[in-house]
């Protein structure tokens, strides 16, 4: 009972956002939208450094081959080496334009996260939006994500998990 209480007021306070944004805070298809370009961002500080300094490696590994033929596998293996070289070159580079093309839709992503943002105040307001120890916080100790609320809402899932913690919407 309380939980279908809880499932008419997240509609009707979507419902009331929306209205003054312009944006469905319920959408799951923008909020996962939302969340893998937050992912996409982080790609050159994780995967691309990675992948450059292999590039690096092999590189300095082909440069010492060809200096001295006798120490390298030959030159078979060395092209095969250089082909290898390149993709990770590529691999990093595509890691900055994948990342930087996240960023381009940052302000859009904005204003879906603020929608959200004022979908949550509205549904857990600030006794409920805590930590998981009692302190005042963000939420950010919930076990729950976004996506993970919006399906449930859409599916017609059980709420009782995010009655009373607002889901986590920032990743760590």
């Amino acid at each position: 009972m309380f939980e279908d209480h809880f499932r008419d007021r997240v509609v009707e306070a979507a419902e009331r956002v929306a209205g003054r944004t312009g944006i469905d805070p319920l959408d799951v298809r923008r909020s996962m939208a939302v969340t893998t370009d937050a992912r996409l961002e982080l790609l050159p500080g994780s995967i691309g450094i990675g992948l450059a300094a292999m590039a690096v490696a092999v590189t300095i590994a082909c440069v010492g081959f060809l200096v001295d033929p006798r120490t390298g596998p030959g030159y078979g293996l060395v092209g095969v080496f250089a082909i290898l070289d390149a993709l990770l070159a590529c691999g990093a580079a595509a890691c900055v334009v994948v990342a930087r093309s996240a960023r381009t839709r940052r302000a859009e992503n904005s204003r879906y996260e603020d929608a959200w943002a004022r979908l949550a105040i509205e549904i857990w307001p600030s006794p409920r939006y805590q930590s998981w120890d009692g302190t005042l916080g963000s939420a950010s100790g919930s076990p729950y994500s976004r996506t993970e609320f919006l399906i449930a809402l859409r599916d017609y899932d059980s709420l009782e998990n995010f009655l009373t913690r607002a889901p986590f919407t920032r990743m760590p």
